[in-house]
C-alpha cells in the first residue's frame, strides 16, 4: 500500500534499488501516537491510489462491530459501482406487492380472491411495522403509500 501511494516501487534487494524505484510522490510523512501504538499517515500524495482506515472502539466488541458495518457499506458501494440497480427499501417493494395483488384479487369472483387478499393485507404488516418504528402517523402514511402506488 505504501509503495502505490506514494508512487514506489518494491524492490526485495537494496543492491537492486534504483533511483526509479523510490517513491516521491508522498506529500507529509507523519508518526501519530494514539493510545499506546505509533501510526504512521502519509498525506497530500499526488495521485493517491491506497487508503486505510482507522478504526477505534471503546470495546473490543465495539470495534467488531464498527468493523463490520464498515465492510458491509463498502459492500454495498462495490455493488452499486458493478452493478447499478438499487431494490427501494423501506417496504416499497411489500407495498406493490400488496397494491398488485389486491388488484388481481378485483378480478376473480368468490372465494379464490380470499388468498390473494390475504397475502397483501400480511405483506403491509412490513411498511407499517417501520413506520411505527420510526415514528409517523401510520395511518396517514399508510394511505399515501397506498395512492402512490395506485397511480
Amino acid at each position: 500500500r505504501v509503495a502505490r501511494a506514494v508512487g514506489g516501487q518494491i524492490v526485495h534487494r537494496t543492491d537492486e534499488l534504483k533511483e526509479a524505484d523510490v517513491g516521491t510522490n508522498c506529500g507529509l510523512f507523519e508518526i501519530k501516537k494514539f493510545g499506546d501504538e505509533y501510526f504512521t499517515f502519509l498525506t497530500k500524495c499526488k495521485e493517491p491510489k491506497a487508503c486505510t482506515i482507522l478504526l477505534r472502539g471503546a470495546s473490543k466488541d465495539v470495534l467488531m462491530e464498527v468493523e463490520r458495518n464498515l465492510q458491509d457499506a463498502m459492500n454495498v458501494a462495490r455493488n452499486v459501482m458493478m452493478d447499478p440497480y438499487l431494490v427501494p427499501g423501506g417496504g416499497a417493494v411489500e407495498a406493490s406487492l400488496a397494491h398488485r395483488l389486491m388488484e388481481k384479487s378485483k378480478a376473480i369472483q368468490g372465494v379464490g380472491q380470499w388468498p390473494y387478499r390475504a397475502l397483501a393485507e400480511a405483506l403491509k404488516v412490513i411498511p407499517k411495522t417501520l413506520m411505527q418504528n420510526c415514528g409517523v402517523n401510520t395511518i396517514r402514511t399508510m394511505t399515501t403509500l397506498t395512492a402512490k402506488h395506485a397511480t
